[in-house]
């Protein structure tokens, strides 16, 4: 690890927003993907047809969720009322509560990424902690990294437990405000199903039909989409955990400790830059707008120490597979069975994959 290198500070003139025009025009066309899906599913006949509104919904939830995580961040508008009003409305497709991702997103993920005991999302059990674990949560546990259990993950450990009217044990705190952004989605859930149930009267369809193809498919896929992107992000046989905070803070974990990931057939181009993810947490205020130019200078600046490939079926196999249980005392990723199937040097930098 060189000492030197991109810090936070370096990046803060990429941070400022884009003016107003530029998101409410992003956020309209956010809004009218998810509007002209939700129409296609509702209101056509042909089954083809109301499976594209499914996924035209999908992309809606995913993008329209991005502009709330940004404006979670301080960076969509240049305003802090802005930000906090259409945030949350943003948030209102993937049923987040604004306030339970603010604690979770930006002050535990962000604060202390990959640092077990402070980031929750996707930390790796040891060897020693797996074992003792009942018999039912090895096998969940199992099933999330499977290489298909994303979706199960993010509903379950995140969105269940953490953002919709989490408990005190959950985060740790209990204030109104988490209460309150946890009713105003249940405000918007039952008004999204009133308005599935009174197209269906409407138009004499059925009611479950159509709410499946327009709130259950798509909520399941954005759960999926969200379980994986996360995944990727911070899960890589060469990128470390750790359970040392002074180890963490030398190692410069939120540079190192997470990947760029360009996907197959550019899907990354379509998910506001999201993926340049070393930027985004070497500063999170860096708006969608500048990341892809922040992301640049980092990698130029970086001395090696950044992670960016290219997803396909090879690589991605590799990292279930090599992912499982993670040795924290000796820097080792390791199979269910404690076998070591990648060794890291935190110290010295990023290996190669």
């Amino acid at each position: 690890m060189q000492p030197n290198g991109p810090s936070r500070k370096a990046l803060l003139r990429s941070s400022e927003a884009a003016g107003a025009l530029r998101p409410f025009a992003v956020l309209a066309l956010d809004m009218g993907l998810f509007a002209g899906g939700s129409i296609l599913a509702l209101a056509v006949v042909d089954l083809w047809l109301k499976l594209l509104g499914s996924a035209l919904i999908t992309a809606g939830i995913v993008r329209l969720f991005l502009v709330g995580h940004d404006a979670c961040h301080g960076s969509f508008f240049a305003t802090k009322t802005l930000n906090h009003v259409f945030g949350r409305i943003a948030f209102l497709p993937s049923m987040t509560a604004f306030s339970l991702w603010d604690v979770g997103h930006n002050v535990a993920h962000h604060g202390f990424n990959n640092l077990k005991g402070r980031d929750q999302v996707w930390a790796p059990y040891s060897k020693e902690e797996f074992d003792r674990l009942p018999r039912r949560r090895r096998i969940m546990e199992r099933i999330y990294r499977s290489g298909l259990g994303w979706g199960l993950y993010y509903f379950v450990e995140l969105w269940w437990r953490k953002l919709y009217f989490a408990t005190r044990k959950e985060i740790g705190s209990g204030r109104l405000r988490y209460k309150l952004d946890s009713a105003l989605v249940s405000v918007g859930a039952i008004g999204w199903i009133g308005i599935v149930a009174l197209v269906a009267y409407q138009t004499h369809q059925q009611f479950w039909l159509l709410a499946t193809l327009a709130i259950g498919i798509p909520f399941a896929l954005w759960n999926t989409i969200m379980g994986f992107v996360v995944f990727v992000q911070h899960t890589h046989p060469s990128i470390a955990w750790f359970q040392k905070r002074q180890e963490w803070q030398r190692t410069r974990g939120y540079l190192t400790a997470t990947a760029t990931v360009r996907l197959p057939l550019r899907v990354d181009r379509l998910m506001h830059c999201i993926m340049e993810h070393n930027a985004h947490h070497v500063n999170p205020r860096i708006s969608m707008f500048a990341l892809r130019r922040a992301q640049q200078q980092v990698q130029d600046q970086a001395n090696g120490d950044v992670l960016s490939y290219r997803l396909n079926w090879h690589t991605y196999r590799d990292c279930v597979r090599r992912c499982k249980l993670y040795d924290y005392a000796n820097h080792t990723w390791l199979n269910w069975r404690g076998e070591v199937t990648a060794r890291l040097d935190p110290l010295g930098g990023v290996p190669a994959s």
